[in-house]
This record gives structure tokens, sequence and C-alpha cells, in this order.
């Protein structure tokens, strides 16, 4: 399991150990995005594109879009909320096109959660 670096460096190693595919039958397609205000890739993660997170009302916008572009295998987001019309549709294109949308939600003790700069998610 790939290991994640505390946001007081401002860096996380992605992408994490999502292998949907056996090594030999990996597609040459893909980039992973990260959608993020305070995170970022490491320097060495390749075909990663880190995008600075939009206003909240346009991030379903942004994750469709770059859904659609069939260009994308995996999309980073830093603490995502969806609407649930949104989140259905969302999950729609994610199995359509082949893509994980993986929310990155970051704890922090201004926020009331128990440790500050850690990163928590479902894997």
């Amino acid at each position: 399991m790939s290991s994640i670096t505390a946001k007081a460096h401002n860096v996380v190693q992605l992408p994490l150990p999502f292998d949907l595919f056996p090594a030999q039958a990996k597609p040459d397609r893909g980039w992973s995005y990260l959608l993020a205000e305070s995170l970022a890739f490491k320097k060495n993660v390749h075909h990663a594109i880190r995008i600075q997170k939009p206003s909240e009302e346009k991030v379903p916008q942004w994750i469709r879009k770059l859904i659609m572009s069939g260009q994308c295998k995996t999309i980073y987001v830093e603490n995502l909320a969806l609407p649930q019309s949104e989140k259905i549709l969302i999950e729609d294109l994610c199995c359509t096109y082949s893509v994980s949308l993986v929310n990155l939600e970051v704890n922090d003790r201004n926020h009331g959660t128990a440790m500050q700069n850690v990163i928590s998610g479902p894997w």
C-alpha cells in the first residue's frame, strides 16, 4: 500500500493502490487528476495533473468534463461533497467510462476532527 504524507508538507503520494487491471492487461491510456486546495502530487508521479479546486458549485461540472474526456482513469477530490442528483449522474459516468473517483477527506483539528493534517479515505 502506498504511503500518504501529511498536508503539512502539501504533498500526497498518489495514485493510491487501485489495481483494477492485472499487470499485463493495464491500458496505456489514463491520467490521474487531483482537484485540491491544499494537496498536491509528489513530483515523481507520472500521468498526473493537479488542478486548483474550483468553487463547490462548479466541482460536479468539472468532474463530469474530466470523466467524459475519455483520457481519465482516476479523479481525486479534496473534501468532495456532491448533491445527491449529481452523485448519481457522476456514478453512472464513472461506470460508463471506467473512471475511479476518490474523495480525499482532509481532517483538521480546527474543524473538530481528532488529528491534524491527516487524510482519510475508504481505501
